[in-house]
């Protein structure tokens, strides 16, 4: 009887997806762009000039002028896991977004991932895996937009978009459960808030328009969020708002989006 049950267990149980499928999925789920050709505007605008918080002023022109690709959805727990070891998130699914992890810890899981993918041929050698740039990080979310959310000014359509503190009770959704934006990712709005390479400054006042890290001046220690998560209003979920957050901070409402681009 014994010997049975281990026999059906054997045959009822799913194969493993091993860590270059993993990866291959996670190279396969970033979305290239191109700015300046087809549907992608060669600049955005950033800020909102209307409501919003102080943070958001001054807007400003950025012009984007290199190629790079964004991740449709969030870094997921399963991926996390196989990269770096350990899966530190508190609310657990394989395919839920990856929460609870630091600023440099996101930074080590694209130096880790890059590493791997590399290795197996997935990138090329000239390619990494790193954080979106804020300025990368709201092109992306506007996808062509110039409304305070990718879908319009309506605050209650946001249901369709994205988990909020009003929806999210009781969920614990995997990726790409709620509409994308016009460009194909999804969680822009909401889930978790996102790592960004920057440093905080308390407004854009001298804040560069070709779209890279701003890492002069402002406060090292704090790094930017964005997009809001599951555990704030709808008006925190806009393309535009900002939040920042000290480089140690654990929180089971901030995870990660990669971009891949050339070094």
């Amino acid at each position: 009887m014994h010997a049975a049950l281990i026999i059906i267990t054997l045959l009822s149980a799913e194969p493993s997806i091993t860590q270059f499928e993993l990866l291959k999925t996670f190279r396969d789920e970033f979305v290239a762009i191109t700015p300046g050709e087809g549907r992608y505007p060669a600049e955005v605008t950033m800020g909102r000039s209307e409501g919003g918080q102080a943070s958001e002023r001054p807007i400003h022109r950025v012009r984007l002028a290199l190629p790079f690709a964004i991740a449709r959805y969030e870094v997921t727990q399963n991926l996390w896991e196989s990269v770096m070891g350990s899966n530190p998130s508190r609310w657990k699914g394989p395919r839920n977004s990856c929460e609870n992890f630091s600023y440099d810890e996101a930074q080590q899981f694209c130096r880790q991932v890059t590493t791997l993918m590399r290795s197996v041929q997935l990138v090329q050698l000239n390619q990494l895996v790193r954080l979106p740039t804020e300025a990368e990080w709201e092109y992306a979310a506007r996808a062509g937009t110039t409304s305070v959310y990718s879908f319009g000014d309506d605050p209650r359509k946001l249901d369709e978009y994205g988990w909020h503190t009003g929806n999210a009770a009781g969920n614990d959704p995997p990726v790409g459960a709620k509409k994308p934006n016009p460009w194909g990712l999804h969680d822009m709005h909401g889930y978790l808030w996102e790592w960004c390479a920057d440093a905080w400054h308390d407004d854009y006042q001298g804040s560069p328009v070709d779209a890279t890290a701003w890492n002069q001046g402002g406060d090292a220690l704090r790094r930017v969020l964005r997009g809001g998560s599951w555990k704030d209003k709808p008006e925190q979920l806009t393309s535009s708002f900002r939040r920042a957050a000290d480089k140690s901070t654990r929180d089971d409402a901030v995870g990660l989006r990669c971009v891949l681009a050339k070094e």
